[in-house]
């Protein structure tokens, strides 16, 4: 409703929209429109419109404005909501609700969590100083929500060799013995699997292979492979998890930072980026549009071909 109350007010609203100085309409690159010609009615959808093709436009022309000025960024995190964490509990628990029965919590928990992550890493430099940085929050099928944040660090914390990158990555089960809270930490919310032979009905399986590729090989250094991708250290140091009867080890473990697993707990996943590939991989996260569509059935004769309506388009 709140939808169609928005689109009804920019169709009766063109004229404060401005709609005549709009420029290169005919060449805005949708090739499956109609050409207009300045007798006939056109209706736009501004790029104010959160969704519309002129908002993601604007959110690439932005996002490659950063990367052109800063670089490549150096930091891809994915931080996703925990419907375990305290806050939504203790809302939920006293009157026997599961987590997804209020949304609303949810969201509202997850908003701040984030901030506070996002203040941590371009304010206070947990990771080192920032220079830019973008995000895009988006919800997973069951419901959570996660946001994908790019980062760009200044020249002088950058981590150039592939040692450097294990001061901030990890991907290795920590020592049950002497870190036994973030053991349990990792065990929860950073291994992948039980996939594989063990588990052919995983998710992750397509073809009786791992589409994300786990086990990940064990690795006694970090290395850059050709492509400039990173391999993180997983050492066989004997290390293991008992997820479901069947053991686990340092290559199913997800790459994450140590310190903001502690304080947050949840699955934060956090990856060197390199400066060639992988920055098309990263920007499709942020043009991505909406996964679903909504649709209405209109009668044929309140459709003129003459018309450009963007709207209904």
């Amino acid at each position: 409703m709140l939808e169609g109350e928005r689109l009804k007010w920019l169709r009766n609203s063109q004229s404060k929209l401005r709609v005549s100085k709009y420029n290169n309409l005919n060449q805005d690159g949708d090739e499956s429109q109609t050409d207009g010609s300045p007798t006939r009615k056109r209706v736009i959808l501004p790029s104010s419109y959160v969704g519309s093709r002129r908002f993601m436009h604007q959110l690439y022309y932005d996002g490659m404005a950063i990367c052109s000025k800063v670089g490549f960024p150096d930091l891809f995190i994915t931080f996703t909501c925990n419907p375990n964490w305290p806050e939504i509990q203790r809302a939920s628990t006293p009157l026997n609700w599961k987590a997804h029965d209020r949304p609303g919590i949810i969201v509202r928990v997850f908003k701040m969590k984030f901030d506070s992550l996002l203040s941590d890493v371009t304010k206070k430099g947990v990771l080192g100083k920032v220079l830019a940085y973008m995000y895009t929050i988006k919800f997973q099928k069951r419901g959570l929500p996660y946001a994908h944040i790019l980062i760009f660090l200044h020249p002088s914390n950058k981590y150039p060799e592939p040692s450097d990158i294990d001061k901030i990555i990890s991907g290795e089960v920590p020592d049950p013995m002497k870190q036994p809270r973030l053991d349990n930490l990792v065990k929860a919310h950073m291994v992948h699997g039980p996939c594989g032979l063990a588990n052919p009905k995983c998710p992750c399986m397509k073809n009786g292979k791992c589409t994300k590729f786990y086990p990940k090989k064990f690795q006694d250094v970090t290395i850059v492979d050709q492509g400039g991708y990173p391999i993180y250290r997983r050492r066989d140091n004997g290390h293991k998890i008992n997820m479901s009867g069947i053991q686990l080890h340092n290559g199913h473990v997800v790459p994450h930072n140590l310190s903001i697993l502690m304080k947050y707990e949840a699955h934060i996943n956090m990856e060197w980026c390199n400066q060639s590939t992988s920055i098309k991989y990263l920007f499709k996260y942020i043009n991505k549009g909406s996964d679903r569509i909504s649709v209405v059935i209109v009668p044929n004769d309140s459709i003129s071909v003459d018309n450009v309506d963007k709207i209904k388009q």
